[in-house]
């Protein structure tokens, strides 16, 4: 099977992410920078959907779309400070978020996923090339 992510948002430019970048005072890896110029959000094929052991949700979109990123970003340094330069960019079928840090190394480029109920925070991989290929791997299960 093909992996693709459809429904995607409208699609981005390098201006779009300069400027979120410039927004949040760092910037994105070029991998995950790749990935969202090619999809801005979206889920997963429906053949992926299907799967039962698959607990992705999908990729939040930037800028475009009912609730872009930078508005969770926003809301969940409301009540989480300690989450700051740590970008929603996508979320579990529990409305749990995965997101990525723009922190200093050595944790930058993490991806992380917090747990809303018990508010933990969990290393999922050390990168987004990581993330997407064990995304990918878990699927082709």
């Amino acid at each position: 099977m093909i992996f693709t992510v459809e429904e995607c948002e409208q699609a981005l430019t390098e201006h779009d992410l300069d400027t979120l970048e410039q927004q949040l005072g760092r910037r994105f890896p070029l991998a995950y920078r790749q990935h969202y110029l090619q999809y801005n959000g979206g889920y997963l094929s429906d053949e992926w959907k299907e799967r039962e052991q698959l607990c992705f949700g999908g990729f939040n979109s930037i800028r475009y779309g009912e609730l872009p990123a930078e508005q969770l970003y926003i809301d969940l340094l409301k009540n989480f400070l300690h989450l700051e330069y740590l970008f929603p960019f996508a979320h579990d079928q529990g409305g749990n978020c995965f997101l990525i840090s723009l922190r200093e190394e050595p944790d930058y480029g993490n991806i992380y996923i917090w747990i809303m109920d018990t508010k933990d925070l969990l290393l999922v991989a050390d990168s987004f090339e990581e993330f997407w290929y064990r995304l990918k791997t878990e699927l082709d299960d």
